[in-house]
């Protein structure tokens, strides 16, 4: 598990990898995605590990992937500004997100959500090509950011994510 203290370490990619690889390799295994796209998704989503969101007394939200804590959600949120595009301008609104316990609820509840919403299973139908699963992750709304899925495979792609990879993958 990592711990909170870990959590304030997980600010570098070569950090943000190394805890989170083996989380992510088994939620891709789940998926039929790739763990790097996996990853990339959840860097953007928390500018690697250093915006994970925290609720009202500082602590940590343990959600990678900001799910939105909506009507079907039972559990803890952390309601927070959020960024989000509105016919495509940025607009600041308030949102509630989901709360977990830890990383590893993170990558589970992810990949039940992705299972569980029927709107994310044209993603999964192409889960094995990590850019056509970004575009319908986007398509599908995942995320406001017209920008979304191309900034996900920017981060797959790049540098910071690829040297951490040769890192953990020895």
């Amino acid at each position: 598990k990592v711990s909170v203290l870990e959590e304030t370490k997980l600010g570098t990619p070569q950090a943000f990898v190394e805890h989170l690889w083996p989380l992510a390799k088994a939620a891709a295994e789940k998926l039929g995605v790739a763990p790097e796209v996996i990853l990339a998704q959840a860097a953007l989503e928390t500018g690697w590990g250093k915006k994970v969101t925290r609720d009202m007394s500082g602590a940590s939200s343990h959600n990678l992937f900001n799910i939105k804590a909506d009507s079907r959600w039972n559990g803890e949120h952390a309601a927070v500004s959020t960024l989000e595009y509105r016919d495509g301008i940025a607009v600041r609104e308030r949102a509630n997100f989901r709360a977990y316990d830890s990383f590893e609820d993170s990558f589970a509840d992810y990949v039940a959500f992705m299972k569980a919403s029927p709107r994310y299973q044209s993603a999964l139908d192409v889960a094995a090509d990590a850019e056509a699963f970004t575009q319908e992750l986007s398509q599908a709304g995942y995320a406001t950011d017209p920008n979304y899925a191309s900034k996900i495979m920017k981060i797959a792609s790049g540098e910071p994510l690829q040297q951490a990879l040769k890192q953990v993958k020895i």
